[in-house]
């Protein structure tokens, strides 16, 4: 950027400092930094994790930029600019201000920890990041037990997506064998991950940042069908009871539906509004049956247990999948809870409580 002379000063050849050239993410990135927090915040709201981790990564790289560099980007992006100072400096403190405000600390743990550890080499983390439906058409083709294989080497909700677009007989053949799957020898998975890289790096893939879960069986299934449809869930639990009725039920033991928030205490119930925003609440509940309704009424305030009456009462249509995804995030809210001991959950490991 050229610099304006004083007017009448003697024009004297300038030193010219290397120009810095910034790609879409950097640029990006600077903007974000160059915002007030609050801003900053509403932007990357906006925006879905995937971007949040390509701008979380690229602002961990940066360093001090220099304030005509911020300048000429914020010119960029907005039409009129006031002309102030801006302390813009990247580094893993900033990613993690900004991570939390905008995921929570638990996602935000999560994401840092990936941010930390650095790209992967392994075909699982290449499987976690691209789309489910190139997965599932990447896979289609395989026999059904190596695709149990692969699958329960794969983070839960990934591969409850992937499931979601395979066919239907594939879908009940691969959930049976996956709950049966028992652990690998370590010289079997080795070969499977260098033939999976293989045709990964054919096709192009791009590495990821996710972590391996590993393993399949009985609970990791139980995971799968729990982050699926209502729809789906029943018909592969409803294959699973033909297939091996004993085995069905001891996925249903460890599966955890909306339902099963009536086991639960009082105090844990209380817990668990805390946690809950509002709006999720009441897409929730909408169609729920009334037994558990009145357990969320009962565990509120009576001025807030009447606004949610009439807000339900007020509410229009909405869609199956949005109810059946504000649910789902209260499980996880609560299967949170559970595992830090916060809650308790009675018929879910009730066996370790004391009455």
């Amino acid at each position: 950027m050229a610099e304006k002379l004083e007017e009448g000063a003697a024009e004297q050849p300038q030193p010219r400092r290397k120009k810095i050239r910034l790609s879409g993410k950097e640029k990006t990135a600077v903007f974000i930094l160059s915002l007030p927090d609050e801003d900053s915040k509403k932007l990357m709201e906006g925006m879905n994790e995937d971007e949040i981790r390509e701008i979380s990564r690229t602002i961990s790289r940066m360093g001090q930029m220099p304030q005509d560099v911020v300048r000429a980007v914020r010119e960029e992006f907005l039409s009129r600019f006031e002309n102030a100072a801006f302390d813009v400096r990247g580094g893993m403190q900033k990613v993690k201000d900004l991570i939390f405000r905008v995921l929570g600390k638990e996602k935000g743990r999560h994401l840092l920890k990936e941010l930390q550890q650095g790209p992967k080499n392994t075909p699982w983390e290449i499987l976690n990041t691209m789309e489910p439906t190139l997965v599932a058409n990447f896979l289609t083709n395989e026999h059904p037990q190596s695709i149990a294989v692969v699958l329960s080497q794969l983070q839960t909700e990934q591969t409850s997506f992937i499931i979601d677009y395979l066919p239907p007989d594939v879908q009940q053949d691969v959930i049976y064998r996956m709950a049966k799957l028992g652990n690998l020898p370590p010289g079997a998975m080795e070969d499977i991950e260098e033939s999976l890289l293989a045709e990964l790096e054919a096709l192009g893939a791009t590495r990821g940042l996710y972590t391996q879960e590993g393993g399949g069986g009985v609970r990791k299934v139980a995971d799968i069908l729990n982050m699926m449809s209502r729809d789906v869930s029943d018909k592969l639990l409803a294959f699973l009871d033909e297939e091996d009725n004993p085995l069905a039920e001891e996925v249903r033991k460890e599966m955890f539906l909306f339902e099963d928030l009536l086991l639960m205490d009082d105090r844990s119930f209380q817990v668990l509004l805390r946690e809950i925003s509002n709006d999720e609440l009441l897409t929730a509940l909408k169609g729920t049956e009334d037994r558990l309704k009145e357990k969320f009424f009962g565990n509120m305030s009576e001025r807030a247990a009447e606004m949610l009456r009439e807000d339900l009462e007020m509410m229009g249509p909405v869609k199956v999948t949005d109810v059946e995804g504000a649910q789902q995030s209260i499980l996880k809210i609560a299967r949170k809870l559970e595992a830090d001991g916060t809650i308790v959950i009675m018929g879910k490991g009730s066996e370790d409580v004391v009455l």
